[in-house]
């Protein structure tokens, strides 16, 4: 992987070879992740949603050869499922899905259920309770190498928590890492900022401390919506 995509050239003739391929079966294509942020790097994947009528093995099978023949299969990846269970999907994560999917072909906002405040609320609380047993667990249960190395990473977990929060609590969705420190504030910007420097076997145990405060805090704020 020597170079960055060019997405939209990708994403024409990955949806062309669909299109050619199922016919009206092909109810949706949209991209995710880096690459719709404008944030990609060298080893970023292709995040690509699907949305069939319904999904069968041969199907799957159909779509890995579409992307075998397109070239950067090892960069290919995303979400792939049939219409009626899309449909009954969980509510807690259509505020997310919606917000951080653009459509290529067809309206996903025309092939979801509805979702609540609640739901978004629901989200971010089942998103927080699993970071925070992650921190716990991996603390007590790993080396402390393993924790140097591995607390970096949590800041994608933490960039999907703020995105749902401030929409949640401002109606803002932050669409992008790097609007993040302008568009927070609090507990919420400590959090973000502690990692602008590196992790060390001295400063670890702080950041741990921080790291599970703003969880208690982002689990009382998300309480009471009904």
């Amino acid at each position: 992987m020597n170079n960055l995509v060019d997405i939209k050239d990708y994403t024409q003739r990955l949806t062309e070879e669909l299109k050619m391929k199922f016919g009206k079966r092909l109810l949706y294509v949209g991209l995710q992740g880096s690459y719709l942020r404008g944030e990609a790097t060298l080893e970023s994947d292709i995040d690509i949603m699907l949305v069939f009528d319904k999904v069968h093995a041969e199907d799957l099978n159909s779509y890995r050869q579409i992307l075998l023949d397109l070239g950067e299969y090892e960069r290919a990846c995303g979400f792939v499922c049939g219409r009626d269970e899309l449909l009954n999907w969980f509510p807690e994560e259509i505020c997310h899905i919606l917000h951080t999917t653009s459509d290529i072909y067809g309206k996903l906002k025309c092939i979801v259920p509805n979702y609540s405040k609640k739901d978004v609320a629901d989200y971010i609380k089942m998103s927080v309770g699993n970071l925070y047993h992650m921190l716990c667990h991996r603390r007590i249960h790993s080396e402390m190498e393993k924790n140097v190395n591995k607390l970096p990473l949590v800041k994608r977990d933490i960039f999907f928590i703020l995105q749902n929060l401030y929409y949640l609590e401002d109606n803002n969705f932050i669409e992008t890492k790097s609007e993040v420190a302008s568009m927070v504030k609090g507990i919420d910007l400590q959090v973000w900022e502690c990692f602008l420097e590196d992790v060390t076997y001295e400063n670890i145990d702080q950041k741990l401390d921080l790291l599970l405060d703003w969880c208690k805090d982002v689990l009382k704020r998300t309480s009471g919506y009904k």
